[in-house]
């Protein structure tokens, strides 16, 4: 018998590494026994010559080389088991994705692409010139006055006569690098690190201009810890705090691999001087959500190191990362009215503001008016000068609370901020703009034991199929076999009907929540969104289910957690739920005319390694059922359908579920739709042209045409879980 398959993907689970795939279709009569995924959609900003990968083994580091055609290990963090893999010579991400979709690899976990982050462009700038270096530029700093710097800075705070102004604390700037020889910053460094190679990469020694032509480091250092009371230019609000210069950029572009090397060689204390940072200050941003980066931001939370990052000045309400992930303190701009300023990104997950229009602070020494006078001070604005002025606070904070952690300091920060927008949070300015006296008032008083800290907590949400696969490869699905982790899942914390925070899970199906407010939460689970490297669509809500018992896959939509308050943000013993999720299908296939077709379906069988064909003719499918075979005896209807058991072969494992029309019993001509329902989504093809019997293969490519046009209108399918 010659049969004849039109591929229709259903579920194309072949991203073990990194999800399931976009629409792609295979002409049947191309070889092999299933599709090849070309490429992956990425929409967010990447290098396009690397990747990053996640491994448990570093040796297979190799085979993933070998299955790439080349390239070569670049740079690796162990603590963080990734590697930073370059792509060999006319290979690009999208299509390296694409091709280590469809093999599995042991001991690789995931691979992603390494998003880029622009560098900060300022919103407007103007210079101050005609002013020497000892002109007392303190006057103009509106912001200090608006945040109550001054009579902060003034206020005994722990009773014995100490004054903050960020003394004994460590403030790490990731940024473009910051000319520390500037007049206004000369002293102010400790150790940092280069982490573009543009000064030769690993530490930067204080004093270092280490700028290399560009402008917004420089400023950003002096608005956190411009040097006070040295009768010239400007404070910055931790006048006397030390800074650790964390150069990421050396062009237009960093990336997130760069960033995350900045933050493990600052927390991990590469250079063995002994000093760490205790806060960490980033005016950066993009759209792609880096799991590299997002694992180095939750190491440094745990080491209790605090994170300011902007919230991006694109005017509209979004999420950017790294503002995006929890724990963070993400910081939007105000102006000198004291309102939102028009440019500052919004979103729910926005913590406080700060003034960031015409902020007057340093400028790199290289820039110079007509006369080749530097300039030595500029107003720029922008979340970028938000940003450090939070982080400048924070550092007043650590100064007499330094055991605090990141939870605690951005409670702080939050609960003495004033309310300038809608009553209580709002998207556009958070919980207000910051206030320094409220705030050093408010840490007297927890000194004082007037008040207590906020405490925070730590939540894991391990996310993993129902169903098992051959996770040892022995052929067979036994007991001893594992579910299978779901990597790049977003998982969604809601607390009091709203939207709280918002992780993915990481190469081993765990979202991480470092630092969150404690509290009952209800979790969702859905999928992965244009920003993971694929154009995937959402897994709808309504058909995730949990398993809390252990004794059926269809349980409820909403998952529940409480996460508990403790010392230190509970960092020693985390909250964990397990979400465990499975998928429903059904696929129809209708057609009128009579004529005798055939819905088939192509099922892994790991018993054997390969796809094996079924129709309700000729087998019994694997993993589902069919229902009675039609053999069109009614040609005004006939129909066949294929339901998916509840147990079943989890696609996300490396192997599909295709469906495809046999057309080779038919008899006469038919047209045929085909409706597919996966986890509540509903497909419909058709109608479709169906010639019988020796002219199917004939008559195979304008089917395939007409299946590939009717796919364009429709969103890409979840997986099968």
């Amino acid at each position: 018998m010659k049969r004849s398959y039109l591929y229709l993907l259903a579920v194309l689970g072949v991203l073990a590494l990194a999800g399931c795939s976009s629409n792609k279709f295979t002409n049947p009569n191309a070889s092999g026994p299933r599709a090849k995924i070309e490429a992956v959609k990425i929409d967010a900003d990447h290098a396009i010559d690397r990747i990053v990968v996640f491994y448990d083994n570093p040796s297979a580091l190799d085979e993933l080389l070998s299955n790439l055609g080349g390239g070569k290990v670049l740079g690796s963090m162990p603590t963080l088991k990734a590697a930073l893999v370059e792509l060999p010579d006319g290979l690009d991400a999208s299509h390296a994705l694409g091709k280590l979709s469809s093999t599995k690899i042991n001991g690789i976990r995931l691979a992603q692409p390494d998003f880029l982050h622009p560098r900060p462009k300022p919103v407007n700038s103007s210079a101050i010139q005609e002013l020497s270096l000892n002109d007392p530029l303190e006057a103009q700093k509106w912001d200090h006055d608006v945040m109550q710097a001054a009579d902060a800075w003034n206020t005994d705070v722990d009773g014995s006569g100490t004054h903050p102004d960020g003394s004994g604390v460590v403030v790490g700037v990731v940024d473009t690098g910051i000319d520390e020889a500037h007049p206004d910053l000369a002293g102010a460094f400790v150790n940092g690190y280069d982490a573009t190679g543009c000064l030769g990469g690993g530490t930067i020694p204080p004093g270092t201009d280490a700028s290399t032509g560009q402008i917004h480091g420089t400023h950003v250092a002096g608005i956190v810890a411009a040097r006070g009371n040295n009768g010239q230019g400007v404070a910055g609000v931790a006048y006397n705090a030390k800074l650790m210069d964390l150069k990421v950029f050396c062009g237009s572009y960093t990336d997130d691999w760069t960033i995350a090397s900045a933050i493990m060689a600052a927390i991990l204390d590469v250079d063995g001087d002994g000093i760490t940072p205790n806060v960490i200050t980033m005016s950066l941003g993009g759209k792609g959500y880096g799991q590299i980066l997002k694992s180095a931001i939750d190491m440094a939370l745990q080491q209790k190191v605090v994170i300011t990052v902007a919230m991006g000045n694109s005017y509209q309400d979004e999420v950017q990362y790294p503002a995006g992930y929890p724990g963070i303190i993400a910081v939007g701009a105000t102006n000198a009215s004291d309102e939102k300023a028009d440019f500052s990104t919004s979103g729910g997950h926005i913590s406080v503001s700060a003034p960031g229009v015409d902020i007057l602070s340093t400028w790199p020494r290289f820039d110079e008016d007509t006369n080749g006078t530097p300039y030595l001070y500029y107003r720029i604005s922008g979340t970028s000068m938000a940003t450090p002025e939070v982080a400048g606070a924070a550092a007043l904070v650590k100064q007499f609370l330094s055991n605090a952690t990141a939870y605690e300091v951005k409670r702080l920060l939050e609960s003495t901020a004033d309310d300038i927008g809608a009553p209580g949070f709002d998207r556009e300015t958070g919980y207000g703009r910051i206030n320094l006296k409220k705030l050093v008032d408010k840490v007297h008083d927890v000194l004082s034991g007037a008040a207590t800290l906020d405490q925070g907590g730590t939540a894991l949400v391990s996310v993993t199929t129902l169903n098992k696969y051959d996770s040892d490869g022995d052929g067979a699905i036994t007991a001893s076999d594992t579910t299978y982790p779901l990597e790049a899942v977003d998982v969604s914390l809601f607390k009091d009907g709203k939207l709280a925070y918002v992780a993915k899970t990481d190469y081993g199906g765990v979202a991480t929540f470092t630092s969150i407010a404690p509290g009952d939460y209800q979790v969702m689970v859905s999928g992965q969104d244009m920003t993971d490297g694929n154009s995937y669509d959402f897994w709808p809500y309504e058909r995730v289910s949990w398993d809390a018992d252990g004794d059926s896959g269809n349980g409820i939509t909403l998952g529940s957690l409480t996460v508990n308050a403790g010392p230190h943000d509970n960092m020693g013993s985390p909250d964990v739920l397990n979400a465990t999720l499975n998928s429903t299908m059904k696929v129809t296939l209708d057609w009128t005319g009579g004529g005798d077709l055939d819905l088939a379906i192509n099922e892994y069988d790991p018993a054997s390694g390969n796809m094996v064909w079924s129709t309700a003719k000729t087998a019994t499918p694997l993993w589902g059922t069919f229902s009675a075979d039609d053999t069109g005896g009614d040609t005004t209807h006939a129909s066949e359908s294929y339901t998916l058991n509840d147990v079943h072969y989890p696609s996300p494992a490396g192997d599909w579920y295709n469906i495809s029309i046999d057309a080779s019993n038919a008899t006469v001509g038919t047209t045929a739709t085909l409706t597919i329902e996966v986890n509540g989504h509903t497909y419909s093809y058709g109608p479709l042209p169906i010639t019988p019997g020796s002219t199917a293969d004939s008559n195979l490519g304008s089917i395939y045409e007409a299946l590939y046009d009717a796919m364009q209108n429709f969103d890409n399918m979840p997986c099968i879980y």
